[in-house]
């Protein structure tokens, strides 16, 4: 089945990509030639190879390679092969009188033009635009057979290919031939302009203005006549005002605008239109004023400049293809499609990666606002593999100077890179969206980088260069540029002291692959994840905890690979066929924003505004597995639910006699946590098994005198603890030598009891019919993930003794806060939670609960009201703001639904730090006030809610 875009589906055949393919040189005078041609496919080696064919294999839909779904042939064009096109010409009566230039916006890879069985022009390279003239060869009135001879070598040569392979796998995509952008008529005076330069300069308000033209009998430069002129008029198309200048033919010249100059940014992505007439010829075209350039923060580490400010480059690999067209998009719209796209979720940049896309997608980059890096195409003879792969996991970084190491011995094709270097740069420099050249990639047929970057310096000295992108740094250009896939990311002491920008030029490459969406059955990807809700945590788990630090120290630019799927490779935030986004749009924006934000902080030199976050949960109201049968985290487990459903049977004990995950050994951790709050007391028992150890305690507050009575034990190996394996499906014991803790479910409610030599409870904590409880499960990746059901509103009575007194525990007055864990944890963690419950002014039953940090990017979080026993969902990242210096000072927990602060009575804090093994606990006993909002949108008024925040980093 042939993988289709919606453009695709639509695509008229008869009229393909109709628009003009040059906005920035535009007349009215002009025909697409785009749509039925024919073609067939020769032998290159036989004697008829440079022979028109007699006859004609069939329809061809032009520009679409004929490897391509959307040309109607869909067979591969190899080495050995030529492809011949050919259609009839006829001009319409506008071009009479005229010169009539025919346009082509790329051949791959090297053409013969021919008009009536005469050569006409031929072209080299297959990624840049080339124009044949026609005039001389045309007669009046009558039809014209025009043919495109094409021979194309592919990847048998050191010619330039990109990422086009003759055997396509995994980053390499398959090869195509011919023409692959539009081919177009053009009508034109005797003496018109050939090339239009404008070049912003921002700071002093004025465009630079550098014209060409053509006229046989006429030089533009080198002795032509000094009187000739263009004139040149400047439009602010949101206020009308104008300048006009005229200025001389071949020489650069400098037009002031009316102040205040607009500036170009992807906020405001504000183009002047531009008109110039030179004699008869009248063309359109435009330009954004905006400055690049690689200057210091507030801190004096050196970012990446945009119209003099420090502008975060957070950007996506783009590799520019399409399932029914290969590197030629179905339609206009398209393009567009994925630009916006882009920009929707928060991204400033895009890199076009080893490909040279149409004029209409800069253009379209330009209007929308997106900042874009643009690569060379790479060439070059086979690749050592040790050379472009190896650095990926290994410091290998090697000189460029060695040319046979690096597929580059031959002369002729590095003479050829240059000549495309220079031929790209004059093709796409007036595109303002462009902000930096990469001439090369991961070592693929790089050379002379110094050299190569002092060349495009002297072409272009208005834009950034990233002379070596991923390794190979030869100690060249703008940046220094890191790819990492196979380890977490970092900013190196080295690469925040370097004076060029640090930038993070590829990274990511996550994969997830839908079968109904993709190209084959192959998935290829740096790392793969079975779920979109697994590949989505994952990628915002990737942006918030090693880009967010980075751009803290000093990171300037981030590129995540990448925009869509190509071919096996399935690792883009879109599908090859663009049909499924594989993330949530409003929760990327989310995280960027926070990125965004902690950029501009770093710069400034200031410390980052603390701001909650909206997460978009899954709520599960089936029962479900929390692990599947490989052990692993169940993707349909990921959500909360109002009532416990999830069954933890798989996570018995290490030393159970089941058998374990060797990757699971000491990670398991499973508890029963118990709060009970009284006017007069607070007790807090601790039921757990973390799978080397038991580790269960007693604690019990005297409110009135801050008495403390304590009780801890290690049990090796979890001895002595009895742990239902799923919520409800049995007690809970820990049994030691100095205390005996007991949790029984029973009719109504669960019973709670402890018995040591001070100290003994027994209580029963209610559970109302219809009353509500918040479960949770928080993802951190297939092996670490955690279950917890938090209910902070549980009604309680009984009674409590101390040394021989015994307390009432009054029903009505008292509470009861759980906490049921069952998961697979990370070594290192770091939480915080809070709970109180109480009564409002009205009467009614309020449980306050709330947590964060360690679910922070999982896209789940523990944040909920109960009110009378209904639960009502807090789907945000509260922030949390306390004062580590001093834990009796108020902690303000807060968010768009919620604005708590709790004021502390009592701090409980514990130390433990036994090497591979530590804890340190603060947590703070006081009182809840402030308001909050139910889902019904009513206001809370709180005050006096009794119940505590703690601050946790575990080791275990």
């Amino acid at each position: 089945m042939t993988l289709m875009t919606p453009w695709g589906e639509t695509l008229d055949l008869t009229h393909p990509l109709p628009e003009h393919p040059r906005p920035q040189l535009e007349r009215e005078t002009w025909l697409s030639l785009n749509g039925p041609w024919e073609y067939a496919i020769t032998p290159a080696r036989s004697t008829a190879a440079a022979t028109i064919p007699g006859t004609w294999d069939g329809e061809i839909i032009v520009p679409f390679s004929p490897e391509t779904a959307l040309s109607g042939v869909q067979c591969t064009v190899t080495p050995e092969d030529v492809l011949w096109y050919r259609r009839r010409l006829h001009l319409p009566e506008s071009f009479t009188g005229q010169r009539v230039l025919l346009h082509f916006g790329a051949v791959d890879q090297d053409c013969t033009v021919l008009l009536d069985g005469v050569e006409i022009g031929s072209h080299h390279g297959g990624y840049l635009p080339f124009t044949v003239e026609l005039t001389e060869h045309l007669s009046p009135g009558i039809a014209h057979e025009l043919v495109v001879r094409v021979r194309d070598v592919t990847d048998t040569s050191y010619r330039s290919r990109g990422k086009q392979s003759s055997r396509p796998h995994g980053m390499w995509y398959t090869a195509q031939s011919g023409i692959w952008q539009s081919v177009w008529l053009e009508a034109v005076p005797h003496t018109f302009i050939r090339t239009l330069q404008l070049t912003p300069h921002l700071a002093d308000g004025e465009v630079e203005v550098h014209l060409e033209i053509d006229a046989p009998d006429r030089p533009t430069t080198g002795g032509g006549p000094s009187s000739l002129r263009a004139e040149v008029t400047i439009t602010a198309p949101d206020t009308g005002q104008a300048v006009t200048a005229h200025v001389p033919v071949g020489t650069p010249t400098r037009i002031p605008l009316t102040t205040p100059v607009r500036a170009w940014s992807p906020e405001d992505p504000f183009l002047y239109d531009v008109e110039v007439r030179c004699g008869d010829d009248v063309v359109h075209s435009y330009v954004g004023m905006r400055s690049v350039g690689l200057g210091p923060d507030a801190q004096g580490r050196n970012r990446l400049l945009l119209n003099g400010k420090p502008y975060l480059h957070l950007g996506l690999l783009d590799q520019g293809y399409w399932p029914d067209g290969l590197m030629t998009a179905p339609s206009d719209a398209a393009m567009v499609f994925d630009i916006e796209l882009a920009k929707d979720l928060g991204f400033t940049m895009l890199r076009k990666h080893i490909t040279i896309a149409p004029d209409r997608w800069y253009h379209h980059c330009d209007r929308l606002g997106m900042l874009v890096w643009q690569d060379m195409v790479s060439g070059g003879s086979t690749y050592h593999p040790a050379v472009i792969s190896a650095p990926a996991i290994t410091p290998l970084q090697l000189p460029d100077r060695w040319h046979r190491l690096f597929g580059r011995t031959d002369a002729l094709g590095r003479a050829e890179f240059r000549a495309e270097l220079r031929g790209t740069v004059q093709h796409l420099r007036a595109h303002p969206s462009i902000v930096a050249w990469v001439p090369f990639n991961e070592g693929w047929g790089q050379f002379d980088a110094l050299d190569i970057t002092a060349e495009l310096r002297e072409l272009d000295p208005t834009r950034l260069i990233d002379h070596a992108s991923g390794w190979h740094d030869q100690g060249g250009g703008d940046m220094v540029s890191r790819h990492v896939y196979f380890r977490p990311y970092r900013l190196s002491p080295a690469d925040a002291r370097d004076p060029r920008a640090a930038v993070l030029s590829e990274y990511g490459g996550y994969s997830v692959h839908l079968p109904e969406h993709a190209w084959s059955d192959r998935e290829f990807g740096y790392r793969r994840f079975p779920s979109l809700p697994q590949f989505q945590r994952a990628f915002m788990d990737l942006q918030r905890r090693q880009v967010l630090p980075a751009l803290r120290e000093g990171l300037a630019a981030a590129v995540y690979t990448q925009l869509s799927d190509v071919e096996s490779e399935v690792n883009g935030l879109v599908t090859y066929d663009r049909k499924v986004v594989k993330v949530d749009r409003e929760r990327v924006r989310a995280v960027h924003a926070q990125l965004q934000e902690a950029f501009e902080h770093a710069v400034r030199g200031t410390a980052p505004l603390p701001r909650p976050v909206p997460v978009s949960e899954e709520e599960i109201i089936a029962p479900v597995s929390l692990t599947n049968a490989a052990g692993l985290l169940n993707p349909q487990a990921v959500g909360f639910t109002r009532t416990p459903l999830h069954r933890t049977d798989a996570l018995a004990p290490r030393f159970s006699g089941s058998r374990r995950r060797p990757s699971s050994w000491a990670r398991t951790k499973r508890w029963e946590y118990w709060a009970i709050t009284t006017d007069a007391h607070i007790v807090a028992l601790v039921i757990s098994d973390i799978d080397y150890a038991g580790v269960p305690s007693l604690w019990v507050l005297d409110r009135e005198t801050g008495e403390e009575i304590s009780y801890e034990a290690v049990t090796p190996f979890g001895r002595g603890m009895t742990l239902p394996p799923t919520f409800g499906d049995g007690s809970a014991r820990a049994l030691t030598r100095a205390f005996q803790l007991g949790v029984d479910e029973v009719p109504g409610g669960t019973r709670l009891r402890a018995r040591s030599a001070r100290i003994e409870l027994d209580v029963i904590a209610r559970r109302p019919a219809g009353h509500e409880s918040l479960g949770v499960v928080v993802p951190w990746d297939d092996r670490r993930f955690q279950y917890t059901v938090k209910d902070a509103a549980r009604p309680a009575d009984g009674w409590l003794r101390i040394d021989g007194i015994t307390h009432p525990i009054p029903a009505g007055q008292s509470w009861a806060v759980l906490d049921h864990g069952r998961g697979r944890w990370p070594h290192r963690v770091h939480w915080n939670w809070g709970a109180g419950t109480g009564r409002l002014a009205d009467g009614r039953a309020l449980g306050i609960q709330v947590g964060g940090r360690w679910t922070d990017g999982s896209g789940v979080v523990e944040n909920a009201l109960q009110l009378d026993g209904r639960l009502h969902k807090i789907s945000e990242e509260l922030v949390w703001d306390y004062d580590t210096e001093n834990w009796m000072a108020p902690w303000r927990i807060w968010g768009e639904r919620l604005d708590l602060t709790l004021v502390p009575f009592h701090l409980k804090q514990s130390h433990t730090d036994l090497g591979l093994v530590s804890s340190h606990t603060h947590q703070c006993f006081g009182t809840w006030s402030g308001t909050a909002w139910t889902d019904d949108s009513e206001r809370l008024e709180i005050a006096g809610i009794t119940g505590f925040a703690e601050d946790v980093h575990q080791r275990w």
